[in-house]
């Protein structure tokens, strides 16, 4: 496997196309953003209404008279929430890029009459240059797959054949370009990771494949190196999102074979934020750290899989770890 990222950025940054585009599964982003805006507009009108003073014992209603979830219901709009969707879930917006989705938001809250401004701060990302996943065969070196690394399009959905969607990546992974056998290591968790031990599977200069569930990404990727593999593959299992829970997108809401979960592997439980600028904002004079110091990062690579494209490499494993 290879990931390889632009320049002296690390992951969690991708196309900088500032019109709507989609670097990212429909159906995912989709359920997330109607949820964002959904809660959104819950706390905007609490705060509107409620702000102040709590409501009078019993009686549900604001000091003002006003009940909370009439003023909710008569406020939230399908069409509007929709239209917020389809702006929103159509554009690739991934951080460092499409600037005037951010300036549409401010400007949404300013005509709410909120004093709203935008700030720049110029954290340490990466772009996706180049990914490659094949499996070959060690002693003949022929390969006999090779990922495709990309969604397909979906008919029906302009989204999904935008030029500028992203490719597989993960938002601060190392780049690299590492060989080893495959050894599939469940949910990537540390019980995971003593059962293979205690099974004698050697994780030692390994590519290990996990699926996405159960801890956080980065949390994999940090297991899998304390134990000894050069590299991660993460994928989407349809039994968890997919298939196996209902009809997949375009005909439900569950992710179809393609469709890649991109993710951030920042280890957020060392420290939050820029990597370079632990506990300041990142402004543009801040000081910085090397990137080798910085204890957030994982160091060996990885890089998000579809269901399709991880069947060819658990087929080869013959049901062994």
């Amino acid at each position: 496997m290879g990931a390889a990222s632009d320049g002296g950025r690390l992951l969690g940054a991708g196309g900088g196309r500032e019109q709507n585009g989609a670097g990212h599964t429909p159906a995912a982003w989709k359920r997330a953003a109607r949820m964002l805006l959904s809660l959104t507009a819950a706390v905007l009108v609490l705060l509107v209404y409620l702000r102040g003073s709590a409501a009078p014992a019993g009686t549900g209603r604001s000091p003002s008279g006003l009940d909370p979830a009439q003023v909710l219901m008569g406020i939230l709009s399908a069409e509007r929430l929709q239209e917020n969707l389809d702006y929103y879930a159509s554009g690739v917006h991934v951080a460092g890029s499409n600037k005037t989705q951010a300036e549409h938001t401010r400007s949404y809250f300013e005509r709410q009459g909120f004093a709203a401004e935008t700030v720049e701060y110029y954290p340490w990302l990466n772009r996706p240059v180049a990914q490659r996943v094949a499996l070959f065969n060690a002693s003949s070196g022929v390969v006999s797959f090779e990922a495709g690394l990309r969604e397909a399009r979906v008919p029906g959905d302009p989204a999904s054949e935008d030029a500028h969607n992203l490719p597989a990546f993960h938002g601060y992974s190392a780049d690299g370009n590492v060989t080893g056998p495959v050894v599939y290591a469940n949910y990537g968790t540390d019980s995971d990771f003593r059962a293979l031990e205690a099974a004698g599977v050697a994780v030692g200069g390994t590519v290990v494949l996990v699926r996405y569930g159960k801890v956080p990404c980065a949390h994999k990727v940090h297991a899998a190196a304390v134990a000894g593999a050069h590299g991660v593959l993460v994928f989407s299992d349809p039994i968890d999102d997919g298939y196996g829970r209902g009809r997949v997108y375009p005909d439900g809401p569950w992710r179809p074979a393609s469709s890649l979960q991109r993710d951030s592997v920042l280890r957020l439980d060392v420290y939050p934020g820029d990597p370079l600028t632990p506990g300041y904002p990142s402004t543009r004079d801040a000081p910085r750290l090397d990137p080798q110091k910085a204890a957030n990062l994982n160091r060996i690579p990885s890089l998000p899989l579809s269901h399709k494209d991880a069947l060819p490499l658990l087929a080869a494993l013959q049901g062994h770890g």
